[in-house]
């Protein structure tokens, strides 16, 4: 894969790190509420209770109090990230047993599989090649999983696009994965400028 889009988020990220901190702002949201929302549609329908979860650009581990909640700590948690400053965080405020973290992204050889693979904003912000990289991630993340794939993306079906962020046609994402997967869900039911994918062995 290109490195453009890992070093673009990478620098971004880290860079808003050092400026906020542990804070929604550091991974790009405004509204903890939205972010939950996020996170339900992510995994609706699925159980993660007793399953590998694997979280592709998991920024602060936000997910894993999220997974505590809904499964009573009944979970093993993989994250991985390109932005190592998130990481040492993540890793320091959730870190323990069944809970790992990896500096790199879904292409590194030391990537375990998992029940189920998430990535929840990470492919959002308009770099070099960032489609390529995020179909080719997509891909990746399915041949990683042994129940489900789900991503979310910002939708073009929007009223407004910062120039920063990558927003993607729903169907072209779903012709993706439809390519990868024989059972695909698109969700596009929620309030948020956004769809999620969910790609089902």
């Amino acid at each position: 894969m290109s490195a453009p889009p890992r070093q673009a988020a990478a620098d971004l990220y880290n860079s808003r790190y050092e400026e906020y901190g542990r804070d929604l702002r550091t991974v790009g949201w405004g509204r903890r509420e939205d972010q939950v929302l996020r996170f339900e549609v992510l995994l609706r329908g699925l159980d993660p209770r007793g399953k590998t979860i694997l979280d592709v650009g998991c920024g602060l581990a936000d997910l894993v109090p999220f997974l505590q909640e809904r499964t009573g700590g009944d979970f093993r948690y993989v994250g991985i990230d390109v932005a190592q400053r998130l990481v040492e965080d993540a890793r320091r405020v959730h870190g323990g047993p069944e809970r790992s973290f990896l500096v790199g992204d879904v292409f590194a050889a030391d990537v375990p599989r998992a029940d189920l693979v998430v990535l929840s904003g990470a492919l959002s912000l308009r770099s070099e090649g960032i489609e390529d990289y995020a179909r080719a991630t997509l891909q990746r993340m399915f041949e990683l999983c042994d129940e489900a794939a789900c991503l979310n993306f910002l939708s073009k079906y929007a009223d407004w696009e910062a120039e920063r962020n990558q927003h993607y046609q729903p169907e072209q994402v779903f012709a993706w994965a439809r390519a990868a997967a024989r059972r695909v869900n698109l969700l596009h039911d929620y309030p948020l400028y956004e769809f999620t994918v969910q790609m089902l062995r």
